[in-house]
């Protein structure tokens, strides 16, 4: 007699969608409501008024409140009333269409009522998961999440709009889950309708780079709303605005007849710079940079707040910049780039890659240290002084010969680069000094260049490549033998570094600890 067969596993239940918060469309079109609304009932009141005063010989007749009965004020309501359930049922009708569904690979979310539309994300490829609260849902307590995702350049999926606290739970949900997943076989608690490896059907999945088993928040740093607005007031779109504040009154006096055209050309202008001054100030207000186990974690913003996690790991290079009228204060700014987060899309973007507005040296170190946690500090903190206040061939830095002055007069002895068993730093600037530092296992590529003028005169540029972001670096007018030396090493250091990295870490036996 035969064995009876195996029974055969029940499919894993399937992942339930969810809705997001009604007030979402009313959140992302109010203004487009709000026009819309306002100039049909503009419309409908004005043909109305038309009708009843006028009558047909008067297309424009005066509005006379004491001609009003009931008979007007039922129909106005009935107009109002109309509008009101029309703009309800677009929001509604938009909200039921927008759905979100996480499962153990992706998070999906779909949207679009003629046009259907479903985007979704990996949650092995995505690097950071952010919180982000702009002005009005901040005000009715919504939150949206963004998932940041390797080679996307920009957030590949947005769940907009939950309410906070679901935000907040769902993004520890996730943040546990894909540490739960990193484990074999998972502990209590997991999916019992996952597989061995985490996933339905016991395929195994390749834990998230930045996976951690929780959510602990370290205060770091913070930066002072005093040094902060100095920092505003002390950078060139506020010195250009105060110039501009200053020359249209003494152009006004000295020619009134111009009056008009000065003002005319004045006004974009003041309105241009000084809206970059406000964006600057309110996107760095109450900026806080927060240890957490994945990597760091920064929260900022006056009436937009975002809270975004920037995974050590995912870190391609550094880049320290003192622009001229910050030296008297003795403050710099960090930037970054980071895998997934692409170049930042103007200056609204801008701090999505920056890891410190402003600060002090000491507050430079620190960051440092935590977004390269494979650098030796004693070679990193030289590294550092040197290419921001070094001159000339002094110290370990290889720089630019005496002929490249006839290409860069002003900034061609702050030009160089420097390398570790770790980092490549490269110092550039004589006004807004800039040290760049890109650790040697996340370089992608050298390029070596030469113009026709650089021929002449034995010079070269070197351009090292990294993952797209604020942080670009290069190193220009070396001699052409430098160069070369500097790429041929670069590839070698990178090769190796990655090597390093990539090879598997095996327990020391006592033999080997003893040779």
């Amino acid at each position: 007699m035969s064995a009876a067969p195996d029974p055969v596993p029940a499919p894993a239940p399937a992942d339930p969608w969810h809705r997001v918060h009604p007030l979402t469309p009313v959140v992302k079109g109010w203004l487009a409501i709000l026009v819309l609304a306002g100039g049909f009932v503009n419309i409908v009141l004005d043909d109305l008024v038309s009708a009843y005063f006028g009558g047909r010989d008067s297309p424009a007749p005066d509005f006379d409140p004491g001609r009003v009965d009931t008979v007007f004020w039922w129909v106005l309501a009935g107009i109002v009333l109309l509008v009101l359930l029309v703009a309800g049922a677009v929001v509604l009708v938009a909200w039921w269409f927008t759905r979100y569904q996480v499962t153990p690979e992706h998070v999906r979310v779909r949207s679009g009522v003629l046009f259907r539309q479903e985007r979704q994300a990996r949650l092995d490829r995505v690097q950071a998961i952010d919180i982000h609260r702009p002005f009005l849902p901040r005000l009715l307590g919504l939150a949206e999440l963004k998932f940041e995702v390797a080679d996307a350049g920009q957030s590949a999926v947005s769940l907009s709009y939950l309410t906070h606290d679901r935000a907040r739970a769902l993004r520890g949900e996730l943040l546990g889950r894909l540490g739960l997943a990193a484990a074999p076989g998972g502990p209590a608690g997991a999916d019992p309708a996952a597989g061995p490896g985490g996933l339905p059907g016991g395929r195994a999945r390749r834990p998230a780079p930045w996976a951690a088993t929780g959510d602990e928040e370290r205060p770091v740093l913070a930066v002072p709303v005093p040094r902060l607005l100095g920092s505003v007031l002390a950078s060139g779109s506020a010195v250009v605005l105060a110039a501009l504040l200053v020359a249209a009154p003494v152009a006004l006096v000295l020619d009134p007849v111009a009056g008009p055209a000065v003002l005319a050309a004045w006004l974009p202008g003041l309105i241009s710079f000084g809206a970059v001054a406000y964006r600057r100030f309110e996107q760095g207000y109450r900026f806080r940079l927060l240890r957490i186990p994945e990597g760091m974690r920064v929260r900022y913003g006056l009436f937009s707040v975002r809270s975004q996690t920037v995974p050590t790991g995912r870190i391609q290079a550094v880049g320290v910049d003192q622009p001229l009228l910050w030296r008297p204060f003795g403050w710099y700014r960090i930037r970054v780039n980071v895998a997934g987060y692409g170049p930042a899309a103007g200056e609204s973007d801008a701090m999505r890659s920056t890891l410190l507005p402003v600060g002090t040296l000491p507050e430079v170190r620190t960051v440092l240290h935590l977004a390269l946690p494979g650098a030796r500090d004693g070679d990193l903190t030289a590294l550092l002084g040197e290419g921001l206040h070094g001159l000339g061939a002094q110290g370990r830095y290889t720089t630019s010969p005496r002929r490249a002055r006839w290409l860069d007069p002003l900034a061609h002895r702050r030009t160089g680069f420097a390398a570790t068993e770790d980092v490549l730093a490269v110092r550039s600037g004589r006004l807004s000094r800039r040290t760049d530092v890109l650790p040697h296992e996340k370089t992608q590529s050298v390029a070596v260049s030469q113009g026709p003028l650089e021929r002449a005169l034995g010079l070269a540029d070197v351009q090292l490549h990294s993952t797209p972001g604020p942080v670009t670096v290069a190193v220009a007018h070396l001699d052409t033998g430098d160069a070369r030396a500097l790429a041929a090493a670069q590839a070698a250091h990178a090769a190796g570094a990655r090597r390093l990295a990539d090879a598997p870490r095996h327990p020391r036996t006592p033999l080997q600890e003893r040779a």
